[in-house]
This record gives structure tokens, sequence and C-alpha cells, in this order.
């Protein structure tokens, strides 16, 4: 298991991201990992359900000082196994063209999400067995790729 942070900076060394679009994309990769690995967390840090969706909290604060601009890959390596990276890489061949607003509108649809999310009150975690539960029935896998 990586810690968030790492699985941030691949992404972010992946393809052009906000922060935005990085957490729903650390939801997705969490969600991926999950179901290819038996329930097994891509990292630790609960993903909380907040008005734009999924958040990492921790991962978030990293990056807030960017507001809505693209993140900027740092130089420094990143520590991901094969399966791990080869989640997140999933998780981008089908999530990592949409935008961040088509993102917030389909993490709103699905019911991780949906039935976490307290409007005006703390944000709640939202738990990995909600994610797992529903992905493992609405992702498809073949080969090395994953379609919603």
């Amino acid at each position: 298991m990586v810690r968030a942070g790492e699985a941030a900076k691949y992404i972010i060394k992946s393809l052009p991201v906000d922060n935005l679009k990085l957490q729903k994309l650390l939801y997705y990769s969490q969600a991926v990992h999950l179901v290819l690995n038996d329930k097994t967390p891509l990292f630790p840090e609960p993903i909380e359900a907040w008005d734009y969706g999924p958040v990492v909290p921790p991962v978030y604060q990293e990056y807030r000082v960017y507001g809505f601009d693209i993140l900027s890959p740092l130089d420094e390596p990143v520590n991901l196994e094969f399966n791990e990276i080869r989640a997140v890489d999933m998780a981008l061949s089908c999530f990592g063209e949409m935008s961040g607003a088509a993102l917030i509108n389909q993490t709103h649809g699905e019911p991780p999400w949906k039935e976490h999310y307290r409007p005006g009150r703390p944000s709640t975690i939202i738990s990995l067995d909600s994610i797992y539960k529903f992905f493992k029935n609405n992702l498809e896998f073949t080969d090395d790729e994953i379609k919603a």
C-alpha cells in the first residue's frame, strides 16, 4: 500500500490535472485497485464526500495553493509498485480525458458519494466497502483497460 500523495504524484506526472480533477482520479484509482485486488486499498487515507465530490483531504491540502491551475509535476521519483501503477493507469485510461466538471457530475451520480454526502455538515468518510460494492458491479475489465 502506498500513500495517497505518491499516487497523486504519479497522476500529476501522467496528465495535466488541477486539484479538483486530481481528487476524482484518486477516488477512481482507489476504486479500481479495490476491485482488482480483492478489497485491498491503494492508499490508506480516507476519501471524504465534499460538495464537489470525493476528496482525499491531505492531498487536497497539499495542492490547494494552486487553486484551479494545472499542477506542476515534481522532479522526484514516484514510488509505486506494478499493481498500483496498473490500477492508476486503468483509472486514467477510463476517466483521465474527462473534465473536472464532468467528473464532479459523474461522482455525484454514484452511490458511494450520494450515500455519504451531507449538505451543510462536516465531511463524512466514504467507506471503502461502499466504493468496492458499487464498482465491483459497475466496472468492466478487459486486459489492462476498464469501462465504466
